[in-house]
């Protein structure tokens, strides 16, 4: 896909495939319990602000296949189709933020950015899906305790 306005304005932070990969190896414990096929994706807020209204847009993917996890991208064309259980919002400068943290601090600078507001999350499937799916330590690991005190 191309130009930074389709995939967002944090620039290298969208094509360092390399980078993110390293993040999900370095973290894989987080990632082994996911079921295959289970994938979450990233997502700018320009391009979600536009909501695939015909121009579409880019969202990095995290996704597991034949085993290990897999950094991609895929077509952004809404919330509806996004085809992935989790999607974070990233809004400018919040994935290069990130992104300059990899591979060790990645996942703590994306809590910050959470708690931040610059970086929102969208669950897209029912909780229990991502129960079922391996997705609670991974959420629970960015502070994102979805289960409460019902466990």
């Amino acid at each position: 896909m191309g130009s930074g306005s389709v995939r967002g304005s944090d620039g290298d932070a969208w094509t360092d495939d390399a980078g993110w990969a390293a993040v999900l190896q370095r973290e894989r414990s987080l990632f082994d319990p996911w079921a295959e096929g289970t994938a979450i994706g990233i997502v700018a807020r320009e391009v979600a602000d536009a909501g695939g209204g015909g121009g579409g847009g880019e969202m990095m993917v995290w996704e597991r296949r034949d085993g290990a996890m897999h950094v991609g991208h895929r077509r952004f064309d809404g919330f509806a189709s996004a085809g992935v259980a989790v999607l974070f919002v990233a809004a400018p400068g919040a994935l290069e933020a990130v992104h300059a943290r990899l591979p060790a601090q990645a996942l703590g600078a994306m809590k910050l950015a959470l708690r931040a507001g610059t970086m929102l999350l969208y669950v897209l499937v029912p909780r229990a899906r991502l129960v079922d799916d391996g997705c609670e330590d991974f959420l629970e690991a960015l502070g994102l305790a979805f289960m409460g005190a019902c466990r």
